[in-house]
Parts: structure tokens; C-alpha cells; sequence
């Protein structure tokens, strides 16, 4: 299992706790800097751009979740993709925002599309033994909710992301 921080990426990083009646976890904005290569992966149907020169994420990790969502724009602040993470624990260390991932992961593209990749790393993972059964089963029950929640929701998934936007701006963090 990978735990993976908030501010792993190079750029400028804020964090801030909300706790509100909409949201209650750790938001952070990235404004991606000193690119030396853009990064490209395969989302499960196209090879995409998600890292390059003055891309913006959002990285949230909401309370009582086993999931983190990154939410990705590109230097013309065109919404990439959401990038959900599912995960063992969220949790605060040093006070930065974590998340042990469980492998398993869903992407949202703009139209709604839902792909969800990486089941075979977390298939992979137990048969290694570095998760549980129990850890498969949440996998799994977290995918459900995620679906749930957002793939058939999508227009709670743009309120939430341009409630991000709109805190993070009125910071003067987001241009």
C-alpha cells in the first residue's frame, strides 16, 4: 500500500481545513511548476495530459472517507478529469493531508464518463498479501459509493468543484 501526500507535487501548495455545513476535510490548490516533462498516462480510453506548466489541481480529502478526489485543470482552466483515489485511511501527518491507496481508482471525464482503472493492482496487492480481503470488500464498497454519489450526480460533483474554486479564489490562490 502507497501512502501518498498532498504536497508531493512541485508548485505552489495551499491547504486549508473547511469545516462547513457542505464540506468538512482538508481542501489543498496545486499551480503546477518546473515541468520538466508533461505527464501523460492512459485514463482506460485515451492518453491524456494531467501534469504539465501552470496546471491547476484541487486535492480534497474529505472527513470520514475512503477516498481522496483530485480535481484537474489544464493551463486554460479547462476541466481534465476528476481523479478519485480509492483509499485505506485519510489521515493528517506533520500537518499534511494523506491517503494509503488502495489501488483501486475512478476517473470522471467532463462529459460523465466513469472509467475505473486499476483493479488489477489491487488484485495484484492481495494476492501478495499487502491487503486484506476486508480492504478488497472496501475497495469495492467505496467504487459503489463514489458511482453513486457522483457518476449518477454529476451536476453534485460541478457544484462541489466550483464551490472549491470559488474559496480558493476568494484567497486570491486560484487566478
Amino acid at each position: 500500500m502507497k501512502r501518498r501526500f498532498a504536497n508531493q507535487v512541485e508548485g505552489e501548495y495551499f491547504q486549508e481545513r473547511i469545516e462547513d455545513d457542505y464540506f468538512k476535510g482538508y481542501a489543498c490548490f496545486i499551480k503546477i511548476k518546473d515541468v520538466k516533462k508533461p505527464l501523460i498516462v492512459y485514463n482506460g480510453i485515451t492518453n491524456i495530459c494531467i501534469k504539465d506548466e501552470n496546471y491547476e489541481w484541487f486535492e480534497v480529502y474529505p472527513d470520514n472517507g475512503k477516498y481522496a478526489i483530485t480535481i484537474m485543470f489544464d493551463d486554460n482552466n479547462n476541466l481534465i478529469e476528476w481523479y478519485f483515489d480509492i483509499s485505506k485511511n485519510i489521515g493528517i501527518e506533520n500537518d499534511i493531508p494523506f491517503e494509503d491507496d488502495l489501488y483501486l481508482d475512478m476517473i470522471i471525464t467532463p462529459s460523465g464518463e466513469k472509467i475505473v482503472i486499476d483493479e488489477n493492482e489491487l488484485l495484484e496487492a492481495f494476492n501478495k498479501g499487502d491487503i486484506s480481503q476486508e480492504d478488497i470488500d472496501s475497495a469495492y464498497q467505496t467504487l459503489s459509493y463514489l458511482e453513486n454519489k457522483y457518476v449518477n450526480n454529476l451536476e453534485e460533483l460541478v457544484k462541489f468543484t466550483n464551490y472549491l474554486a470559488e474559496r480558493f479564489k476568494s484567497k486570491n490562490k486560484v487566478l
